[in-house]
């Protein structure tokens, strides 16, 4: 019998969920109602229910201890957010009111904060480690009222915190129940199709395993345990098929062609079939055979999907890019395009602006973003060792070659995406093999007589004038027409100040939570210090900088002058006809106007001369430089 399991936080949920109990036919299955607050407890730990119904950060728990478990969470609407919210409306001293949700993207902060008038601060926890990181980040803003489940608000007692708890409508308990009853009975037609089909499989002598839409296993044979588990005694069923063989990603039936493919499986090479899986006429499945080979000739293709599983992964998403600014905005908006299609990107920017940011979010937000991402340096690496990085070598192809070769990044990348940075400094010999690769979709390992299908994504990025690299033959043209399909530029962050303000102050609350300290406090006429500021560095000087405030300056206010001396400049730039006179007083024009960081204009105009007079008179100091040295 089906077990389902409900877990309620609180009596009103507790009455809503005895009432659909009671008013609907469950005697089909076992249904237990508990009643559960956070995530430290043993139900979690050995949950033995097939469908549990739970909520906020009790349900991520659950999932996250028994992934075999169907999980069904009640929600929490925008609109039991807002009504917490209201309760908050008069009690706001100017500080705010911090939310935190296992799920925060149901609003976005800005615009509840327009909505209701006072300052809102999202966060997201799904345990509760993160969640008093994320009430002692926040306390450490100012904020002193707090909106979030039960766990949140029993902190906030012991913390003598103002708190609201945050409760799901009945419409959203109903609604979660309904999906729990429709997947036990979706669970039991199958549990009976499977039985079935288990008799079929066993009387086999080709190892099979068959596989719903979903690219779910709900039966398999002994001899396919032996062939994948090594153990004829376990059990292959709740796997996913794209996690024993990854041509199946989804399930597809088209996955192979009729005749099958050879693949390796284990120290086995096996010829691999499929049939598909029909009720009543509709598709259901398929049903996948596997015939022994004995043979080792396609053995590299099971290490590329063994591997392909491990860690390469983007980190980065769209919303993860802080900006204010329009030019910002345009080439993000830009980007999420560029995401939903397979063509390659070419981004180009300078040092410190952010290209794999925006490459680890364009592949996440693309159809691969379940796949490898893989990022390699073009520039970090001598040729040699760059080429066997990228397309990989075979056993004794040259001396110091480890034993059974090993496989390139753009192997490691099938079915994903490959981000190639600072491409323009990639040496002209291997362009042409890139170019190849992109071209034939197909690499040939160092010392290799086979080549290895893929199928990968570029996306390419520079700092250089890659035109001009071209225009000398530093650069292969039609490599470079070949990458700059969908052209990408982030602008650099001198040309968009109005987010400098806004980064500064997320990175300062960033590193004064990773030091366990408050985030100092801005004066005025530092913000208009750091905005005129030229940041070669971009974004990371601009980070390193924030650092480097909070490691030096412990609690102190950050002044202009704080932030010339940690940039390394002297002192503040003098402006208008005093700096005109110091110009004079010292005759030097030239190191002035390199230490202001200003254009020729902006300085000039500080000076109230024109810029072609500035160049007249740095003319000058060169050529009196000049008659001393003779």
């Amino acid at each position: 019998m089906i077990k389902i399991l409900i877990i309620v936080p609180y009596k009103e949920l507790y009455e809503s969920v005895e009432d659909y109990v009671r008013s609907n036919d469950l005697s089909s299955y076992e249904v237990v109602v508990d009643h559960l607050v956070g995530s430290e407890a043993n139900v979690i730990k050995h949950c033995d229910a097939e469908i549990v119904v739970s909520r906020g950060m009790t349900a991520k728990a659950i999932a996250r201890a028994n992934p075999h478990v169907h999980l069904v969470e009640i929600s929490i609407s925008i609109s039991d957010l807002i009504e917490a919210l209201l309760k908050c409306r008069g009690l706001d001293n100017g500080s705010g009111v911090g939310v935190v949700l296992t799920n925060p993207d149901i609003c976005h902060p800005a615009l509840l904060q327009d909505l209701l008038g006072f300052p809102i601060y999202l966060r997201k926890a799904e345990d509760e480690t993160e969640l008093y990181a994320a009430i002692s980040e926040l306390y450490d803003a100012g904020v002193r009222t707090f909106i979030g489940g039960l766990t949140l608000c029993g902190r906030c007692e012991d913390l003598e915190l103002k708190h609201f708890h945050i409760k799901s409508g009945k419409g959203a308990a109903i609604q979660a129940l309904s999906e729990a009853l429709a997947a036990a009975k979706s669970l039991s037609r199958e549990r009976s199709r499977t039985n079935l089909i288990a008799t079929v499989l066993n009387n086999a002598q080709d190892a099979m395993l068959a596989a719903d839409n979903s690219g779910i296993v709900f039966a398999s044979n002994a001899q396919a345990s032996a062939l994948f588990l090594k153990d004829r005694s376990k059990s292959l069923e709740g796997a996913r098929i794209a996690e024993l063989l990854p041509e199946f990603e989804g399930g597809q039936v088209g996955a192979f062609g009729d005749q099958g493919v050879l693949k390796t499986v284990g120290d086995q090479l096996v010829l691999l079939k499929k049939t598909p899986l029909k009720v009543s006429g509709e598709l259901s499945g398929l049903l996948v055979t596997c015939q022994n080979v004995e043979a080792l000739r396609e053995a590299e293709r099971s290490i590329r999907q063994a591997l392909s599983k491990k860690g390469l992964v983007a980190h980065y998403n769209f919303c993860d890019i802080i900006f204010k600014s329009q030019a910002m905005r345009t080439a993000i908006a830009d980007a999420f395009k560029y995401s939903q299609v397979e063509s390659s990107v070419f981004i180009v920017g300078e040092t410190g602006t952010g290209k794999e940011l925006f490459a680890q979010s364009i592949h996440n937000a693309s159809k691969r973003a379940s796949h490898p991402f893989v990022a390699v340096n073009c520039a970090a690496l001598p040729e040699q060792l760059l080429e066997s990085e990228l397309f990989g070598y075979t056993e004794g192809s040259f001396s110091g070659a480890a034993k059974g070769g090993r496989m390139g990044l753009f192997e490691l990348a099938h079915k994903g995406t490959i981000f190639l940075d600072e491409i323009g400094e990639m040496p002209l010999s291997l362009q042409a093999k890139i170019l190849r690769v992109l071209e034939e979709k197909e690499v040939r390992r160092i010392g290799g007589d086979t080549v290895v299908p893929v199928d990968v994504r570029v996306i390419s990025a520079t700092n250089i004038d890659m035109r001009e690299e071209v225009r000398k033959g530093q650069f292969r043209k039609d490599l470079y027409y070949r990458i700059n399909l969908l052209n990408l530029q982030i602008p650099p962050l001198r040309d968009r100040p109005d987010d400098v303000e806004l980064l500064f102050s997320h990175f300062l609350m960033r590193f004064a939570a990773k030091n366990n300290t408050s985030a100092p406090c801005v004066e005025p006429e530092a913000v208009s210090a750091l905005t005129s500021y030229p940041w070669q560095g971009n974004v990371r000087e601009l980070r390193n900088l924030c650092e480097r405030l909070v490691i030096l300056g412990g609690n102190n206010g950050i002044s202009a002058s704080t932030v010339y001396t940690a940039l390394g400049i002297p002192g503040e730039p003098a402006v208008g006809t005093a700096e005109a006179q110091r110009c004079e007083d010292m005759a030097s024009y030239s190191r002035l106007f390199a230490a202001s960081g200003k254009s020729a204009e902006e300085f000039a105009a500080s000076l109230g001369i024109s810029r072609t007079t500035l160049w007249r008179r740095m003319r000058q100091e060169r050529q009196e430089r000049q008659k001393v040295r003779n």
